[in-house]
């Protein structure tokens, strides 16, 4: 009995596995929208150790967009397309001795090694062009792609705040001092262009609806310059969302 039992469910996957076939189309060209959500941090790698993280909300930032593919053959192709990205997160670290700019209430920019504890908010708006090779299996449900992408910013947000810090300034002397509460603003330091490589995957329900995974991986320094933090940040996201064939 048991044995009828596997049998007939083996038989019944690969009747569903032949229905999904015959509904897929391995087109030349494939067009389809995209609808998804990036998660991920504007992250040093590795992260430094003067650099504890505490608390991290990787907040639900959208994509749409359009992807198109050429294939030379079944398994072959080539693809690009245009999406809007948008890419934060919070972040509750607790720092030692890291170089930063703040403003003080009631006294102003102080820039100096700050000890103690520090909240970061990044939001981020890119519109990006992705080029890539992709791989379309025998099996036409999956395909994988690899290649890189390029992305202008339409809109950059870099702030937070520091709270209970002792921070040591050189300028115009020496001295260390204990602040309770000061503010950071970095949006006006990040650049307004990024780019990076980029890898993923597409699974096919059926010849309109699918689902995608990709990861990207920012080669571009976050900042034009290391100060006012001293060590390089990237943008490090993972996106998953469905994808519409026409």
């Amino acid at each position: 009995m048991k044995r009828n039992i596997i049998v007939i469910l083996v038989l019944l996957n690969l009747l569903c596995t032949h229905n999904i076939y015959s509904q897929i189309t391995e087109k030349k060209i494939d067009f389809n929208f995209l609808i998804g959500a990036n998660l991920g941090a504007t992250t040093p790698v590795p992260i430094p150790g003067d650099l504890k993280i505490t608390g991290y909300n990787p907040r639900l930032n959208p994509k749409l967009g359009v992807n198109i593919a050429y294939y030379f053959n079944r398994n072959w192709g080539v693809g690009s397309g245009l999406t809007v990205d948008w890419k934060g997160m919070k972040v509750h670290t607790k720092v030692n001795n890291v170089h930063l700019s703040v403003n003080v209430p009631n006294v102003g920019t102080l820039t100096g090694y700050v000890t103690g504890k520090n909240r970061t908010k990044v939001n981020s708006v890119y519109l990006v062009q992705p080029v890539y090779g992709v791989y379309r299996f025998n099996n036409p449900q999956w395909k994988v792609k690899a290649g890189i992408y390029m992305a202008e910013t339409l809109y950059r947000k870099f702030n937070g705040n520091v709270t209970d810090v002792i921070i040591t300034v050189e300028q115009p002397v020496v001295q260390e001092l204990n602040i309770a509460y000061a503010t950071l603003d970095y949006s006006n330091d990040a650049r307004k262009f990024d780019m990076g490589l980029l890898a993923g995957t597409e699974f096919l329900i059926n010849d309109h609806v699918g689902f995608f995974a990709d990861f990207t991986w920012g080669l571009t320094p976050y900042f034009f310059k290391r100060v006012p933090i001293h060590f390089t940040m990237r943008n490090i996201y993972f996106s998953i969302g469905a994808t519409f064939r026409i």
